[in-house]
């Protein structure tokens, strides 16, 4: 892996977990051969004339453009704005997938749904700033709603009229 690095600003819940994921230091250095390291590789360019590469600033997480032998980051180390948003929507997936997989079983057989998030927390890395765990509630209540109205529509359908 490289040292060289793109700057992706984030939510405190999103970058602590992605640090913690990612073996818990900054800069992360993402698991080569995975979705996020493969956009990297795809979408990093050269840098464009007349764009000044900012220092990393505050909320934002330094994220290793890793190094292959026909994309050295050495060269390719330029992401759009756009292409940041692009990652940013990914690790925010990827997120989603992970509570989903720990919480929605678990959900289900009774348990106090603010105690399964702080557990889920704990396990992940991420610290109570005041908004977390709310944030994090937030984004499992859509989720757990999105299969529940199509869960609904199908049955719908299946009761003859």
């Amino acid at each position: 892996m490289s040292e060289i690095c793109i700057y992706v600003k984030m939510p405190s819940y999103l970058r602590q977990w992605l640090i913690h994921r990612h073996g818990g230091s900054e800069p992360v250095q993402l698991v080569r051969g995975s979705a996020e390291s493969d956009f990297l590789k795809k979408s990093t360019t050269k840098i464009p004339s007349g764009v000044i590469q900012l220092p990393q600033q505050e909320d934002e997480l330094a994220i290793c453009i890793p190094y292959y032998k026909s994309h050295d980051p050495r060269t390719y180390n330029y992401l759009s704005p756009h292409g940041k948003h692009h990652l940013l929507e990914m690790l925010k997936n990827d997120f989603k997938v992970d509570l989903w997989e720990y919480l929605h079983d678990i959900d289900r057989c009774g348990s106090e749904l603010n105690s399964l998030i702080y557990q889920f927390m704990e396990l992940n890395g991420i610290k109570e700033d005041g908004t977390s765990s709310d944030t994090i509630k937030k984004i499992y209540q859509r989720k757990k709603n999105c299969y529940k109205t199509a869960l609904n529509r199908k049955m719908k359908k299946k009761i003859p009229t």
